[in-house]
């Protein structure tokens, strides 16, 4: 029934590609174009203070001290426009520093095509609930410096990333707030708003990034996967507001026992009247392995006042079914130097604990950074 939908909504896609939304037959056609954007972000870090416990035993701190390091993305941009209206938009990024410690320089990849209907998107690039709710997620939607699912785990590991063996799965679990699959291959229909409200719904035939094109064979890891989101955004008075809501649902791989996975998330945004915005998020992630239940809250408040900017943000996550733990907080300030560059401060404390208890980080680290977008 799954695989009868599926084949159903892509053979819609494909006929709304060549119906569009017609225009007048004298439109002026354009030759595609392509630009060259991305951003380059030089940090300077200094860790203040980091305890480790391993096996149930104290750990000599490591001496603190300065480290340089960066993250940087080149994104290569094709833009055109059909004969009946449609637009067109082609998007390759390559890693400029390989921040995310992969032998592929390529990030993510896709092409959209949107009109009147809406959006189709195809490529190796995050499904609905990662393109619809990041804005309207804690510290996604606060944030003024440093990413706080991402960059403080470079700096003070988390002891409970892999709880029982689970390749990756606590960092996913218990820091990472988005319901992110991956920039594994997927399509994805984004409708226009109608009042205030958007929906949107993917299908990604395997959740581990796959770049070499191969057939889905069900057999590697959760497939035929179903992601969908829906938002609703609008206004009273000076207070604007946006809350939404997603999930996501993989078949376990052949031959695999309880590999299942299902995950939901809940967000909201509210701005306030100043340049005050309060953004909360709570993630659950579910499947029939008791190994992987956890759930995660997301929380972020920022203020804006001209060129400065201040957040303070925290992540805490924990595995329902053992110790493992997660908690972050950061507060970060930002200026504006000119457009597109800024500078950033960010103190961050976090603690982590591993599955079995055994094991525990703390620490608190220093960061300074110089973001140019161009």
């Amino acid at each position: 029934m799954r695989r009868h939908l599926l084949h159903t909504t892509a053979l819609a896609a494909a006929a709304t590609l060549v119906a569009g939304g017609a225009v007048a037959a004298d439109k002026k056609m354009m030759k595609p174009s392509i630009s060259v954007n991305g951003y380059y972000d030089a940090l300077v870090s200094g860790t203040l203070d980091e305890e480790h416990k391993q096996g149930g035993s104290d750990m000599t701190p490591d001496e603190p001290g300065l480290d340089v390091w960066s993250d940087a993305e080149i994104h290569f941009n094709g833009r055109a426009t059909t004969d009946n209206g449609m637009k067109v938009h082609v998007r390759v990024e390559l890693e400029g520093a390989q921040h995310h410690s992969t032998s592929d320089p390529i990030d993510e990849y896709f092409l959209s095509v949107s009109g009147s209907y809406g959006q189709i998107i195809l490529g190796g690039t995050g499904g609905a609930p990662v393109k619809m709710l990041t804005g309207l997620s804690g510290s996604w939607a606060t944030g003024v410096g440093e990413t706080l699912s991402f960059d403080v785990n470079d700096r003070i590991p988390n002891a409970g990333v892999s709880p029982d063996g689970l390749r990756g799965h606590g960092h996913y679990a218990m820091q990472h707030s988005r319901l992110d699959t991956g920039d594994a291959q997927k399509m994805t229909y984004i409708s226009p708003k109608f009042g205030g409200f958007q929906l949107g719904l993917t299908y990604s035939p395997n959740r581990d990034n796959g770049d070499d094109n191969t057939a889905n064979t069900n057999a590697a890891g959760p497939h035929d996967g179903i992601e969908g989101a829906v938002t609703y955004s609008g206004k009273f008075g000076d207070v604007g507001f946006g809350i939404g809501a997603g999930m996501t649902s993989y078949q376990g791989a052949d031959g695999v026992a309880d590999d299942d996975r299902s995950d939901w998330l809940v967000a909201g945004r509210i701005d306030f009247g100043g340049g005050f915005r309060v953004a909360v998020a709570h993630k659950q992630v579910t499947d029939e392995d008791e190994r992987r239940q956890s759930q995660l809250t997301d929380v972020g408040v920022r203020f804006v006042q001209g060129a400065n900017s201040f957040s303070l943000t925290g992540v805490m996550g924990e595995m329902d079914n053992s110790a493992a733990s997660y908690t972050a907080v950061m507060g970060s300030y930002a200026r504006a130097m000119g457009p597109g560059m800024k500078v950033h401060l960010n103190l961050i404390g976090t603690e982590s604990e591993s599955s079995d208890g055994n094991n525990e980080n703390s620490g608190i680290v220093s960061v300074a950074g110089l973001k140019v977008v161009f």
